[in-house]
């Protein structure tokens, strides 16, 4: 949200975006407006609004490899799968990565939980599949970044999914599309509009 005028006082008393300590006793907002690290401030607040311009978009897919894959391979292609659209976000205008984040749910045989916070360091996965080798599973995909809008994460990671599965030999459907055209639509539009 952007405004010229400095008249922030009808910003003062709209905790929305206040992030409360939720295991703390004391539930207070309080502090000095002017100070952009103390809870409650309007500064503080404002920084929260602009840090939270952030774009997101989640799929979910069916994954069909040819032949069967192994447990380990497909932890190669939750990583590519996930990799390849966070770059190209990053090459395309996001300037801080939200988080990437996927789920892979091996039927009741267990799941693989991913999440990308640095492209520059390893991709984390916590593996509770209980086979070695995967003939079918649910990818659910989420991605948030900031400085773009969810339209154009969308179109950036499409392509990829289909890229990317082609290039590892797994069929997919897509079971989800997140991308809510209204919301998008509405995040462009400057308020009375």
């Amino acid at each position: 949200m952007h405004h010229d005028d400095h008249d922030d006082d009808e910003y003062k008393y709209d905790y929305d975006h206040v992030e409360i300590d939720h295991d703390s006793d004391n539930k207070d907002i309080k502090g000095d407006d002017f100070n952009p690290v103390e809870e409650g401030s309007a500064l503080h607040l404002e920084i929260h609004r602009a840090v939270d311009e952030l774009g997101k978009y989640a799929i979910e897919l069916e994954l069909m490899p040819k032949d069967g894959i192994s447990k380990e391979k497909i932890k190669e292609f939750i990583d590519e799968v996930m990799r390849k659209p966070t770059l190209a976000c990053l090459e395309n205008g996001a300037d801080i990565i939200g988080h990437v984040k996927s789920m892979l749910i091996v039927g009741d045989k267990g799941s693989i939980m991913s999440s990308i916070v640095d492209e520059n360091r390893p991709t984390k996965m916590t593996d509770a599949v209980e086979v070695d080798v995967i003939d079918d599973a649910i990818l659910v995909l989420h991605i948030i970044v900031h400085g773009l809008w969810d339209d154009k994460i969308r179109e950036l990671t499409l392509p990829l999914i289909e890229e990317v599965c082609a290039k590892w030999g797994i069929g997919y459907k897509i079971l989800a599309d997140y991308f809510d055209v209204e919301k998008s639509i509405a995040h462009h539009e400057l308020p009375g509009q």
